[in-house]
C-alpha cells in the first residue's frame, strides 16, 4: 500500500504529459513535405567523330648489312700493296683496291700460256695442210670413199682440242693474275683486319671482314596480333611492301629514316611465338629525312610500320573503353547508358571502334563504378579526337617554323 502512493504522482503526471503531447500533435500544422533533389556527378567526355584512318603497328630493332663476307685471296703469294683505308672502320667504293699480291708468277704464266697459244695454233695450221694434201692424193689415186683417218680428220680434231685447252689455260692465267688485286665487291666497311704488308697468303686465307654499305635490312619482331595488320602472304610472296619509319638517336640527335617491309623470315619463333619482318634501306633511304645523317650498321631504332587502312571508324581516347568492349554513352537526358563495341584496334594511347557509336555521340571518359548505367551527369564535352590530333598537329608546326626564325 506504501509502495503505491509513492508511485502514484509520477503515474499521474505522466499520463497528463502523453495526454498534452497528444493534443499537440493532432491540433498542430501539418510539416510541409521536400522532395529530395538528385545531384548530378560530373564527368569528362569526348564527342565521337566518324573518320578515315590507317593504323601504324609499333616495334624496334637494330640495323645490320645485307651482305656480310669475309675478304680471302683465291691466289697465294706475298702482299707487296695495302690501301691506306685497309683499317678496321675503313670505307671502300665497289672496284677499289683492297690490296695486292705479288703478280711476277702469275704473269710468267700468262707468257707461257700465250706461248702453248701459238704453238697450238701452228699444230693446227700444219693439220690443215696436211688434210688438204691427203684430199688432193685420194682425189688423184684413190678408189671409193676415202676413211676419216686417211684425210687426217682425227689429227686435225686433237690439234683443235689441243689448242682449245691452251686457251684455256691462257684464260685461267690471265684470271689468277686479275685475282692478285683484291678489290672491293660493293660499297662497304671493312670491320676487321687480319693481315699486313709483307705477309704471305695462301689461298683462302681469311684477311678481313666487309658489311655492304648498299643494302641494310633492319629485323622487326611482331605479335599475332600485330601481323594481322599485315597481308602476310603478299609479303611472305615479295608482292606487296609497307612503308616504315625508323626513328633512332645518334651523335646525340634523334633522326628519322624511310624504310621499307620487304619480306617476312617465314618462321614463327617457337619460344617467343614472334614473327620477324625485315626492313630495307637503300639509296637515299640510307640518309636521314631531315639533316641527311647516315643511319649506322649496328644502331637502334624503333619502328612504326603502316598497316591497314580504315574508313568510317571512330577513334576515341584509350579511357573510354570499359571491361574490354563496352563504353559509356551519355543520353539525350543526360544520363549514362552502357553500350557494346566492336574494337578493330587498341592500343595505350587510342581505340578504333567499327560499331555501337555513332557520329555525334558523347562518350564518358571518366574512371567510374560498376553499376552506373543510368547515372545522371553533367559534362564539358572536349572535341573529338582528329580535331585535338589536327590541332596539335598545326602547333608542332607552328614551333618549328619558330625555331627555324629563331635559327
Amino acid at each position: 500500500m506504501n509502495f503505491l502512493k509513492r508511485i502514484l504522482p509520477g503515474i499521474i503526471v505522466l499520463a497528463i504529459g502523453v495526454g498534452l503531447t497528444s493534443l499537440i500533435v493532432m491540433t498542430g500544422p501539418e510539416p510541409e513535405s521536400q522532395k529530395s533533389k538528385i545531384l548530378a556527378r560530373t564527368i569528362r567526355s569526348i564527342e565521337a567523330k566518324t573518320t578515315d584512318i590507317k593504323l601504324y603497328v609499333q616495334s624496334q630493332g637494330t640495323v645490320v648489312s645485307k651482305q656480310v663476307i669475309d675478304v680471302v685471296p683465291q691466289v697465294a703469294g706475298e702482299v707487296i700493296y695495302v690501301s691506306p683505308k685497309f683499317v678496321a672502320g675503313g670505307r671502300f667504293t665497289k672496284g677499289e683496291v683492297i690490296l695486292r699480291i705479288d703478280p711476277r708468277d702469275y704473269e710468267l704464266v700468262v707468257i707461257t700460256a700465250e706461248a702453248s697459244i701459238a704453238e697450238r695454233n701452228q699444230r693446227v695450221m700444219q693439220e690443215d695442210a696436211e688434210a688438204a694434201l691427203a684430199a688432193d692424193e685420194w682425189a688423184q689415186l684413190g678408189q671409193g670413199e676415202a676413211s676419216d683417218l686417211t684425210l687426217r680428220k682425227p689429227q686435225r680434231e686433237g690439234a683443235l682440242a689441243a689448242l682449245k685447252s691452251a686457251q684455256a689455260s691462257l684464260q685461267r692465267a690471265k684470271l689468277d693474275l686479275d685475282r692478285t688485286e683484291i678489290r672491293a665487291p660493293f660499297d662497304g666497311i671493312l670491320t676487321e683486319k687480319m693481315v699486313d704488308f709483307g705477309q704471305f697468303l695462301n689461298r683462302g686465307n681469311k684477311v678481313g671482314t666487309y658489311y655492304s654499305t648498299e643494302v641494310l635490312e633492319v629485323r622487326l619482331p611482331l605479335t599475332n596480333r600485330d601481323i594481322s595488320q599485315f597481308d602476310l602472304a603478299g609479303l611472305q610472296t615479295g608482292e606487296r611492301q609497307y612503308q616504315v619509319r625508323l626513328a633512332g638517336q645518334f651523335a646525340n640527335k634523334e633522326n628519322i629514316w624511310n624504310a621499307r617491309v620487304i619480306r617476312t623470315e617465314g618462321i614463327i619463333d617457337v619460344r617467343s611465338r614472334i614473327l620477324y619482318v625485315v626492313a630495307e634501306l637503300t639509296g637515299s633511304e640510307l640518309f636521314a629525312i631531315s639533316d641527311g645523317m647516315p643511319i649506322t650498321i649496328g644502331q637502334f631504332v624503333s619502328a612504326e610500320i603502316e598497316g591497314r587502312s580504315f574508313k568510317n571508324v571512330i577513334r576515341l581516347p584509350r579511357e573510354s573503353l570499359r571491361q574490354g568492349n563496352q563504353v559509356l554513352i551519355i543520353d539525350q537526358d543526360n544520363k549514362l547508358r552502357t553500350r557494346m563495341v566492336d574494337v578493330l584496334e587498341t592500343n595505350n594511347e587510342y581505340v578504333v571502334i567499327a560499331s555501337g557509336v555513332k557520329d555525334g555521340d558523347i562518350v564518358n571518359l571518366s574512371q567510374l563504378g560498376i553499376s552506373v548505367d543510368g547515372l545522371l551527369v553533367e559534362t564539358e564535352t572536349q572535341p573529338a579526337l582528329r580535331d585535338l590530333v589536327a590541332a596539335s598537329a598545326s602547333i608542332g608546326a607552328e614551333e618549328s617554323r619558330r625555331e627555324n626564325n629563331d635559327d
